[in-house]
């Protein structure tokens, strides 16, 4: 069937990071692509160029990511694509950087073309990106964390912002001149293509249902368009402002230069992958040509990539070491290593793992089953901890150095004052919101690795959350720190009975 004239040849393809909700684009007409803020595993990406015939021309940063590693870096070198962004990228070989401002066009296709809008805010570098065909119809309006489905994403922290004079509020203020002077303006019923899910730990989203939504829909339904200044905005997207965790600090250094390959990242975890992931071992070859030409990882890459660490490590027990187990509570409180913190394996990971271990610490890691070594290792690439894992272990039996005495919740809610301290690991408002143990210490979790001195040590500790994932992991960094000084019980699942007596 002959195509149409009036009809634009355009594809937008969405690609969704379900461990951090976090979308990326590939936006392409007549075998040109241009990749929209690429995660970290960067092989559907080549898939979906080699089976479209399609050459990367571009790829594009909405904005230097704080929130979760990008795997700009490999598809740059496999591709030859040019890097644009308001920040400095830096890299060599294949390729270049162009620093990307108000109005700056990137070609593609036959007559389209991408063009850049300063939108800071959510980031000091925040772009959106308008695609844009021969006609000067907009396509698509990329808005990165800037604004999203019914809401937008919090400002991220700026280490490099030196001015004390600064704070979150003027960046949010920023963000709003942002939404309502820039997007605001921009073609009304084009659709809006947003960076992230209302999962994503920085998003502020009132019952979203999707990424996608046009400007009319935005301005009639989004909280982030009703409001009258630049004050109020920041007042309302700053209230329940997340905690930062410890990960975004090493994203936002290393995401300039790039990380290791993502076959590099799944080396750890070599003896543990299934043949249905172990492909995933091998670096990746180049699928399309690039204006620079073909580039081909050397024999000394490949080796570094597969090789390392092809074989399980001995389980470290000393108290110097940073060994987390990903077993379920229950596993893990029949017996584990002094020094072992509980980061269970179902549950946010990836969040919690980059919110008590900090970027460049050494860990090991403690499995119990084979299938979830491909899970977790995904979620340690994705906020680029891949680095820090010196070693992986399958669980096998027999390690008992500390087990939790059984503890009824109802007993314990019943009789607790002047004989236990109970610790509560949620965050401050919820704690004060909805007490279940009057006189509890309120530690949030993600302070706690820092302020367990805090605790009192004159009688058993029960650490307590709001669901059971958050105090397994409070009860065992207590356990780490206060060692035999006293007993420490993770209440667990039982703040649910607790919750359900009244």
């Amino acid at each position: 069937m002959k195509e149409s004239p009036n009809v634009s040849p355009m594809n937008i393809q969405r690609f969704h990071d379900e461990t951090l909700d976090q979308f990326s684009y590939l936006i392409s007409e007549k075998g040109e692509a241009i990749a929209v803020d690429p995660s970290r595993r960067i092989e559907g990406y080549l898939e979906y160029l080699k089976d479209n015939k399609l050459r990367l021309i571009a790829i594009v940063m909405t904005h230097c990511p704080g929130t979760f590693a990008s795997g700009w870096e490999e598809l740059r070198r496999l591709t030859g694509a040019d890097v644009y962004g308001a920040s400095a990228y830096r890299f060599h070989g294949e390729g270049r950087y162009v620093k990307a401002g108000r109005a700056t066009m990137i070609p593609f296709g036959e007559g389209s073309h991408l063009q850049t809008q300063l939108t800071p805010g959510f980031t000091a570098d925040s772009l959106s990106l308008l695609a844009i065909d021969k006609d000067r119809k907009v396509h698509g309006i990329f808005t990165g964390g800037t604004l999203l489905h019914l809401g937008a994403g919090y400002p991220l922290p700026r280490p490099a912002d030196k001015n004390p004079l600064h704070g979150v509020k003027d960046y949010a203020k920023e963000q709003y001149n942002s939404i309502y002077k820039v997007i605001g303006g921009f073609a009304p019923r084009a659709t809006v293509f947003a960076g992230f899910g209302e999962d994503n730990h920085f998003t502020k989203m009132d019952g979203a249902t999707h990424e996608r939504f046009n400007l009319t829909e935005a301005k009639a339904e989004s909280p982030a368009f009703q409001h009258q200044d630049a004050n109020q905005f920041a007042d309302w997207l700053l209230k329940d402002y997340p905690f930062v965790p410890a990960y975004v600090k090493g994203c936002l250094e290393h995401n300039r230069e790039g990380y290791p390959d993502w076959a590099q990242a799944m080396a750890p975890f070599a003896a543990f992958l299934t043949d249905e992931h172990r492909d995933e071992l091998e670096p990746s070859q180049t699928v399309v040509s690039s204006r620079g030409g073909a580039v081909i990882l050397t024999e000394e890459d490949a080796s570094n990539a597969t090789t390392a660490a092809a074989a399980p490590r001995v389980l470290p027990l000393g108290d110097d070491q940073l060994l987390i187990d990903t077993r379920p509570a229950p596993d893990f409180h029949a017996g584990h290593a002094r020094n072992a913190i509980n980061i269970q394996a179902d549950g946010p990971f990836a969040l919690w793992l980059g919110t008590i271990v900090r970027p460049g610490e050494d860990f090991h890691l403690l499995i119990d089953r084979k299938e979830k070594a491909y899970p977790l290792a995904q979620a340690i690439a994705k906020i680029g901890y891949d680095r820090q894992v010196r070693g992986v272990t399958q669980w096998t039996g027999g390690l008992t150095e500390i087990e939790q005495p059984p503890l009824d919740p109802k007993k314990l809610k019943d009789d607790y004052v002047g004989k236990y301290t109970i610790v509560d690991v949620r965050p401050e408002a919820a704690a004060a919101e909805d007490t279940r143990f009057y006189g509890a210490l309120n530690v949030p979790l993600w302070q706690l690795r820092d302020r367990w001195q805090e605790i009192p040590r004159d009688r058993p500790v029960v650490v307590h959350c709001g669901d059971g994932y958050a105090s397994a992991i409070g009860a065992s960094l207590l356990r780490k720190h206060l060692g035999n000084d006293v007993m420490v019980h993770d209440l667990g699942h039982g703040i649910k009975k607790i919750k359900a007596a009244g």
